[in-house]
C-alpha cells in the first residue's frame, strides 16, 4: 500500500450546563462546500434541530449550509473544514477564542458576509439577523422554539457562559474608506536582471485596502441601542449568559465633548459615551465591553489588519475558568498570539475621569470596560469589570460567581420538581444547595474564615408565605460573601412550579 492515514473520530459535543467556559459565537461567514460532519449533524438531531419535520425544525438548507442553527465546535480545525473563515470578524474571533485557551463554543452562521465596501445603510439591515426586535424589544421567547433567531440561541443552549458578536461594530461603521498609498521607497540605480515571470497572489489572500472600521455618532448610538436590546434579552431570560462587546473603534472627525481639552475621540470613546448619555442605555453586569482593537495572525486580510477584541478576551475568559476558576478575576492575564494593540492608550487616558454634563466625575476607563495593553512582561488583560453602575456587581468575577450558583440552584430545582412541597423536600434542596456553597467556599469562591460565615441558607416557612405554597412555588434564601472587596449579597430564589428559577437581589445587576 502506498501509505498509512490516521483519522481520529469524534464524538459529538456533549452538553454539560455545569460548565463557565463555552462561548456563543453569532455573526456572519461563508460556508465551504465540506459537508456537514457526522458528528453536528448528530448533534442536531439529539437537540431537535433536524429529523421529523415540525414547525421549529430547521430546513433542509439551513442543516445543509448551517445557517442560524448552532453548530458546537471543540477543536479549531474543525471550524476551518466547515467556514471559510478568513477576512471575516466571526472566524478572526473563533481563531482568537481558540488560541487564548477556549475549548468549546458554538458558532451560529446568520448568513453570508456583505461585499467589502458596503454602505452603512446595507450592513445596518443585517442587524436584525443578530438579534430580531425594534428598539430594546426582542420577539424571542424561551418557550417558541420558531423564535429562537441570531442570539436568542442562547435560550436553548443551557451550557454557554458568554455571547459574541464580532461583526456588530463593523456593522455600524461609517462607510469604509481606502487607506492611502503606501510610501514608495526611492529606486536604486538600474541594473540589468533576468527576466521573469512573478506568479501574482490571488485575489483573497491579498490585504485589505480599506481602513478599520469606525463609528460616528450616529454609529455609537445606533450600537448602543442594540446592546441594550441584547442587555434586555439576557436579563430577563439569559441570567447565566454574560455579553462580551468590544467598544467600536471612534471616526477620527469625531471627538469627545467629555475632555477639557480638545481630543480625538480615539483616546477614550466611552468619555463620548458618557457625554451622550449613551453609556446608561447597556450599563448592567450583564454586559462587558473591551478595548482597544487587536493585531493577531488570524485578522491579516481584515481592513488595517485590526480584529474585534472580544473572540480574545473571550477565549482568556474560559482559559481562566478552565485553570483558575471562573470566579477569580482574569486581571494580568496574558495574551497569546496577539502582535499589536491599537490604539495604545496612554497612563493619562486609563486615569482620568471623564466628566459627564451636570454630573460628577465618572470612574476612570479600566474601572468600566475590560482594557488590554502592554506590561513589561508582555500584553495582559488590565481590568476585568462589568459595566454596571453597581459597586457590588462592577467585578465580572462576582457575576460570573453569581451564574455558577444560578445554574447549581437550577440543577438542585429541578431534582425536586415533582416532590410535594413539605419539610423534608425543603431539606433536601437546602442540603442541595450546600453542598454546592460549601464547595465553592473550599476552593476560594467565598470570603470567610469557615463556611458558616461565608453564607447563610434558609428554605422553611420563614421564606415561604401561604400563597407560595399554594402556588407551588419553592423560595430558598441565600446569602453569601464573595473573595472581592466588596459587601455581602443577598438573593432570593424561587422554584416556580413549570421548574422555572427565579431570583431577586438586594441590588439590580
Amino acid at each position: 500500500m502506498s501509505g498509512l492515514v490516521f483519522e481520529a473520530n469524534t464524538r459529538a459535543p456533549v452538553s454539560a450546563p455545569e460548565r463557565a467556559d463555552i462561548a456563543c459565537f453569532v455573526g456572519f461567514v461563508r460556508r465551504t462546500g465540506a459537508p456537514v460532519s457526522p458528528e453536528i449533524q448528530q448533534w442536531l438531531f439529539e437537540h431537535g434541530w433536524s429529523g421529523e419535520p415540525a414547525p421549529w425544525k430547521a430546513p433542509s438548507s439551513a442543516l445543509r449550509e448551517l445557517t442560524d442553527v448552532p453548530a458546537p465546535f471543540e477543536r479549531w480545525n474543525d471550524f476551518v473544514r466547515h467556514f471559510d473563515w478568513e477576512g471575516t470578524y466571526l472566524g478572526a474571533a473563533v481563531r482568537s477564542f481558540f488560541a487564548q485557551g477556549g475549548r468549546k463554543c458554538y458558532v451560529v452562521r446568520v448568513e453570508d458576509p456583505w461585499v467589502p465596501g458596503a454602505s452603512r445603510t446595507v450592513r445596518a439591515g443585517r442587524l436584525q439577523g443578530l438579534l430580531r426586535g425594534t428598539g430594546k424589544l426582542f420577539e424571542a421567547t424561551p418557550f417558541e422554539r420558531s423564535t429562537w433567531k441570531g442570539a436568542a440561541h442562547v435560550l436553548g443552549l443551557p451550557d454557554v457562559s458568554f455571547l459574541c458578536m464580532p461583526d456588530l461594530a463593523a456593522a455600524l461603521a461609517v462607510d469604509a474608506e481606502p487607506l492611502p498609498p503606501p510610501v514608495q521607497v526611492p529606486a536604486g540605480p538600474e541594473v540589468f536582471v533576468e527576466c521573469s515571470e512573478q506568479p501574482s497572489a490571488p485575489l483573497e489572500s491579498l490585504p485589505s485596502t480599506l481602513a478599520a472600521p469606525r463609528c460616528d455618532e450616529d454609529g455609537y448610538e445606533e450600537w448602543s441601542l442594540f446592546l441594550e436590546r441584547v442587555k434586555e434579552l439576557l436579563s430577563r431570560h439569559g441570567r447565566e449568559v454574560q455579553l462580551v462587546a468590544a467598544l467600536p473603534l471612534p471616526y477620527p472627525g469625531v471627538r469627545a465633548r467629555a475632555w477639557e481639552r480638545t481630543g480625538i475621540m480615539e483616546e477614550a470613546p466611552y468619555a463620548f459615551l458618557l457625554t451622550q448619555d449613551h453609556f446608561r442605555l447597556f450599563e448592567s453586569a450583564f454586559v462587558q465591553l473591551v478595548y482597544p482593537w487587536a493585531r493577531t495572525p488570524g485578522s491579516a486580510l481584515l481592513p488595517e489588519g485590526f480584529e474585534s477584541p472580544d473572540g480574545l478576551l473571550t477565549g482568556v475568559l474560559a482559559r481562566n475558568a478552565l485553570l483558575r476558576g471562573t470566579f477569580r478575576s482574569m486581571m494580568n492575564l496574558g495574551l497569546a498570539d496577539v502582535d499589536e494593540l491599537f490604539p495604545v492608550l496612554g497612563r493619562g487616558t486609563l486615569a482620568t475621569r471623564p466628566a459627564p454634563p451636570g454630573g460628577q466625575g465618572a470612574r476612570p476607563l479600566p474601572e468600566r470596560i475590560s482594557v488590554l495593553g502592554p506590561t513589561p512582561g508582555g500584553l495582559r488583560v488590565l481590568s476585568d469589570v462589568t459595566t454596571s453602575p453597581r459597586e457590588s456587581w462592577r467585578q465580572a468575577g462576582v457575576n460570573r460567581l453569581f451564574s455558577v450558583l444560578i445554574r447549581a440552584a437550577r440543577r438542585a430545582g429541578l431534582d425536586v420538581l415533582f416532590e410535594p412541597s413539605s419539610e423534608r423536600t425543603w431539606r433536601e434542596l437546602v442540603y442541595r444547595l450546600e453542598t454546592v456553597l460549601v464547595r465553592l467556599w473550599e476552593v476560594g469562591a467565598l470570603r470567610g474564615a469557615s463556611a458558616r460565615e461565608a453564607f447563610e441558607l434558609r428554605c422553611d416557612r420563614t421564606t415561604m408565605t401561604q400563597d407560595d405554597l399554594d402556588a407551588g412555588r419553592l423560595v430558598a434564601e441565600v446569602a453569601f460573601a464573595p473573595a472581592a472587596a466588596i459587601e455581602r449579597i443577598h438573593v432570593v430564589l424561587t422554584v416556580a412550579a413549570e421548574g422555572v428559577i427565579s431570583f431577586r437581589a438586594e441590588e439590580t445587576p
